[in-house]
């Protein structure tokens, strides 16, 4: 009984049960991506094996959930960020103002009387996430280069070696980062995970007369998406590759607000009852969300390995990635 009075409390919480898409929608999210990286992405992110992984990684985040405190209460606000009816994040910055860091973040949002655990930090996850990853790369990048001008450098044999175990472990490593990462850009596709309507229409106007249930969050990212949605489904609405000659910034900004603009319409859909009982309506904004969520995951990993190849390691002996690669620069005197 007390187990589950625990569920049923996690349930009726706010944020406390926001399991974005639940694991069948993060699984297809991460493989899904997997599936269309572009030829330009390393090999090893694209086998069978790789896929499959990236699927389990992108549900992490949420199964790692009940770890005990300080470890939630400090990351469970990564996965969402309140925006309101306004586009102010609770009542504090706009997505196209946000401050370049969490501390700024924080100090503007309790300029407002609240703060970045309350209204939620999601995006700064996404930009966080994307430079580890251009960071990965990068590093990864400098192990292949190693190899391949080994004999150039007159390498020992002990010197090859390490170059090899430093890019075997690189390559767990990326695929780690990038797995957890993808998690969050799932949730950024969930119009209820950039909104203050997470669970029900919050307090305040409610002219529509929206469901206030606070199983209305679940019903539509779990049960539905488990009931209704099929890999395939996704699969046909992914769109193609769209560049952005814009900063990861931006990007995250546009993302979110077009996630945000759908909330009235996600609510209007519960109204018709068209969650409770799929219509072809529900299941084509439910399916083109998770859609959007991997199109955007293929699109971000694809800009951060180009990104990657402009990027400078090291920092008492910087060298740029460029000039690895082509062999100008020696990788064991990078430090």
């Amino acid at each position: 009984m007390r187990k589950l009075l625990v569920v049923l409390l996690m349930l009726t919480s706010s944020h406390g049960a926001a399991l974005a898409w639940g694991g069948k929608g993060h699984r297809i999210i991460g493989e899904l991506a997997a599936r269309n990286f572009p030829a330009s992405i390393p090999a090893f992110l694209k086998t069978p094996q790789a896929r499959f992984q990236i699927g389990q990684l992108a549900r992490e985040p949420d199964i790692s959930r009940g770890a005990g405190q300080p470890h939630d209460w400090d990351l469970d606000p990564g996965h969402f960020v309140d925006l309101d009816d306004q586009g102010k994040i609770m009542g504090g910055p706009t997505l196209p103002a946000l401050p370049a860091s969490r501390r700024d973040y924080d100090t503007a949002l309790r300029a407002v009387g609240s703060n970045q655990y309350a209204a939620g930090y999601l995006p700064y996850n996404l930009m966080g996430g994307w430079q580890q990853l251009v960071k990965d790369f990068a590093i990864l990048r400098m192990t292949i280069a190693a190899q391949k001008h080994a004999a150039k450098f007159s390498m020992t044999p002990a010197e090859r070696e390490r170059f090899s175990r430093e890019r075997a472990l690189r390559e767990m490593l990326t695929l780690r980062d990038l797995g957890w990462w993808a998690h969050f850009v799932g949730d950024a596709s969930n119009p209820m995970h950039a909104s203050i309507h997470h669970n029900g229409w919050s307090d305040g106007p409610n002219p529509k007369g929206f469901t206030t249930a606070r199983d209305t969050h679940a019903k539509f990212e779990e049960f539905f998406v488990d009931a209704n949605i099929r890999d395939a489904d996704v699969a046909q609405r992914l769109r193609p590759y769209r560049a952005c000659a814009c900063t990861i910034q931006q990007r995250t900004q546009d993302y979110l607000a077009a996630s945000w603009a759908l909330v009235v319409p996600a609510y209007e859909l519960e109204k018709a009852g068209a969650l409770d009982r799929a219509t072809p309506e529900s299941k084509d904004f439910v399916a083109e969300r998770i859609a959007e969520a991997a199109s955007q995951l293929r699109d971000l990993v694809a800009d951060a390995w180009t990104q990657s190849a402009k990027a400078t390691l090291g920092y008492r002996n910087p060298m740029t990635v460029a000039d690895l690669e082509s062999g100008k620069a020696d990788p064991r005197l990078l430090n």
